[in-house]
C-alpha cells in the first residue's frame, strides 16, 4: 500500500478524528481527504499527472500538509526543500529533480521569486496561506465535494526525491519509492512501539525527518501537531498543553530545553517516544534528559538514502547505572531495525570483527535505489548490493554499532586516524558545552592538526586550555586538539547539521592539499 491509501484507511476507520491540528485549527481526517482530492483533481486538470516532480517550499503548516497529500493522491512525486536553506541551494534541487510544480508559504514569497527567476520549468506556482489571488490554493483547487480519479501504480513508481544534507557539498536527489516509504515506516512503527493512534508534536521541519515520522504516524491514525516556534520553554508547554506522545528533536535543541528555566514547571508524562536523531547526543545531557522526561529517550539512525530507523536504541536499552558496558552502548546508535541487515565492513567489503572500525553498509528495500540523474554517484554508493552509509562505525558483542564518525571528517594526524566525533563526545561532556565540532587544520609538523571550534550554554564560561586538559585526560595526547577557538554559533544546515566544509574552508584556502 501507498502513504495515501494509507491516509485513507485511517479517515474510513475513524473520520471524526483529529489529523492535524496547529494553534486554533482542527481538521479531522474526513476533511482532509476531502481537501486532497480537491488538490489533486486540480493537479490533474492542469495537466500535472502521475509522476510529476512537485515542490514544496513551506514551514510546518497545515495546508501544506494538506498540499502533499494531495500530490500523492495525483500520483506526483513530492521534491521537499527546507525553507532554512540558503535560497541558492534549494534552486539547485528543484531545479537538478525538474521540478513543473510548486507549493509554497507567502512568508516566502521573496525567496520562490528569485527560484523561479532561477527555474523556468515550475509552470505554477501555489500559495498555500493567501486567499484571493490567482495562485491562491483555496482557489485554486477543485469545487468542493470532487473526488480525483484513482491513479495506476506500483511499488516501485517514484514517490518522493529527498536531497542529501549538501554538508559537504552540492546536495543529491535521493530517489525513494512507495516500496521504501513502506520499509521505512514499518522499521519507524517497530521502533516507536506504536500500534494504535498517537498525539505527535511535530516541531523539526516536516519536510525533512521529522515528516517521516508523520508519514509513518498517519498510518496508525495518529494527530500531528504542528508547532511554530523551536523556543525551548515554547516546546516544554507544548508536550504538557497537548499531551504529546511522540516527539523527535536534534540533540542541540534538547540541549536547550534542558537549559530552559521553565524545564521542572511541566508535566511531561504523556511521552511514550522522545526521539532524538540528526547527531550523537552527550552521555551526561543524555543522563539529564531521561532524569528530566522519563524513561522515553530513544536514539534513531537515519540518512536522507535509507530512512531512518537504519538502527535504533530504545528506552529500555539506556541504562546508565548498570556498568561500562552499558555506559559505551548509550552513545551507540542500538542494534539494526527489524527490515535492515546491518553490517561493518573493510575497504574490501569483509566485515570487520567485533570492536574493529570500518564503514557501516545496509541491505534492505528500504534503501534508496539511486540518485535522481547521477550514475556515477548511485554506483560509488553501493558494493555487491550493500549501501555504503560514509559513516565509520564499530559493533560490540551484542549487535550495537556505535558511530565513530563520518569517513569524510576522518583527521590524519602525524600517520594516526583520529576521529572527531569522539573528540567532540569529550567536549559535550562539560557541562558548559552546548555544540563541539573538531576539525583538522594545516600543520608542518603533523599534516593536520585537530582543532576544536565549541559554542557555550548561555552564560557559561570556560577555558580552551580546560577543554584540551579534560579531552588529554580521556584520549591522550594523541587524540585532544592542540587548539580551542570559543564561537558565538556554529555554522548549521536547515536540519541542524554542523557544517565542517564551511568550519575548514578558511583554514584551507590557497593551499593545494585539503588534507
Amino acid at each position: 500500500m501507498r502513504l495515501i491509501d494509507f491516509f485513507d484507511r485511517s479517515a474510513r476507520r475513524d473520520p471524526d478524528s483529529v489529523f492535524v491540528k496547529q494553534g486554533i485549527v482542527t481538521r479531522s481526517y474526513a476533511q482532509s481527504r476531502d481537501a486532497t482530492h480537491r488538490i489533486a483533481a486540480a493537479l490533474e486538470r492542469d495537466g500535472f499527472g502521475p509522476g510529476t516532480r512537485v515542490g514544496v517550499y513551506l514551514p510546518n503548516d497545515w495546508r501544506g500538509l494538506e498540499a502533499m497529500f494531495g500530490l500523492f493522491r495525483a500520483g506526483c512525486v513530492m521534491v521537499p526543500v527546507n525553507a532554512r536553506n540558503a535560497v541558492a541551494q534549494n534552486v539547485q534541487i528543484l531545479r537538478d529533480n525538474g521540478v513543473a510544480v510548486l507549493f509554497y508559504h507567502s512568508g516566502f514569497a521573496d525567496e520562490v521569486a528569485e527560484v523561479r527567476a532561477h527555474c523556468p520549468g515550475i509552470a505554477r506556482a501555489i500559495c498555500i496561506d493567501r486567499d484571493g489571488d490567482d495562485d491562491a490554493m483555496a482557489q485554486w483547487m477543485a469545487p468542493e465535494g470532487t473526488v480525483a480519479r484513482a491513479v495506476p501504480h506500483t511499488p516501485q513508481d517514484l514517490w518522493t526525491l529527498y536531497s542529501t544534507s549538501g554538508t559537504t557539498g552540492r546536495s543529491k536527489g535521493v530517489r525513494h519509492t512507495h516500496l521504501t516509504n513502506l520499509i521505512a515506516s514499518m522499521d519507524m512503527l517497530h521502533a516507536l512501539e506504536v500500534h494504535g493512534p498517537k498525539r505527535h508534536l511535530v516541531v523539526a521541519p516536516m519536510t525533512h525527518f521529522a515528516g517521516t515520522f508523520l508519514f509513518a504516524l498517519t498510518i496508525t491514525g495518529g494527530t500531528h501537531i504542528l508547532m511554530d516556534s523551536t523556543e525551548p520553554e515554547d516546546i516544554l508547554a507544548a508536550i504538557e498543553r497537548e499531551r504529546a506522545e511522540i516527539l523527535f528533536l536534534p540533540p542541540t535543541l534538547i540541549y536547550r530545553m534542558l537549559a530552559a528555566p521553565t524545564r521542572e514547571q511541566h508535566d511531561y508524562s504523556s511521552l511514550h517516544r522522545f526521539v532524538y536523531a540528526a547527531a550523537p547526543m552527550a552521555p551526561q545531557k543524555l543522563r539529564e534528559a531521561i532524569a528530566a522526561f522519563g524513561p522515553v529517550m530513544s536514539n534513531f539512525y537515519g540518512q536522507a538514502e535509507a530512512l531512518g530507523p537504519i538502527a535504533f536504541l530504545p528506552p529500555q536499552d539506556h541504562r546508565p547505572d548498570d556498568g561500562p558496558e552499558w555506559d559505551r552502548r548509550l552513545i551507540s546508535v542500538g542494534r539494526p531495525s527489524l527490515l535492515r541487515q546491518v553490517a561493518v565492513q573493510d575497504e574490501a567489503g569483509r566485515e570487520q570483527p567485533v570492536g574493529t572500525p570500518g564503514e557501516v553498509a545496509i541491505q534492505s528495500w528500504g534503501v534508496t535505489p539511486g540518485y535522481e540523474a547521477n550514475p556515477q554517484a548511485t554506483a560509488g554508493a553501493f558494493r555487491d548490493g550493500w549501501y555504503l552509509t560514509g559513516d565509520i562505525g564499530v559493533v560490540d558483542a551484542g549487535g550495537y554499532v556505535t558511530l565513530v564518525d563520518r569517513k569524510t571528517d576522518m583527521i590524519i594526524s602525524g600517520g594516526f586516524n583520529i576521529y572527531p566525533a569522539e573528540v567532540e563526545r569529550v567536549l559535550l561532556s562539560h557541562p558548559a558545552v552546548i555544540e563541539a565540532a573538531v576539525i583538522g587544520v594545516p600543520d608542518s609538523d603533523w599534516g593536520e592538526a585537530v582543532k576544536a571550534l565549541v559554542e557555550l550554554c548561555d552564560d557559561a564560561e570556560v577555558d580552551g586550555e580546560d577543554l584540551i586538559a579534560l579531552c588529554k585526560s580521556r584520549l591522550g595526547s594523541l587524540r585532544a586538539p592542540k587548539s580551542v577557538e570559543i564561537r558565538e554559533s556554529l555554522p548549521r544546515n536547515a536540519t541542524g547539521k554542523v557544517l565542517k566544509r564551511v568550519l575548514r574552508a578558511p583554514y584551507w584556502e590557497g593551499l593545494e592539499r585539503k588534507i
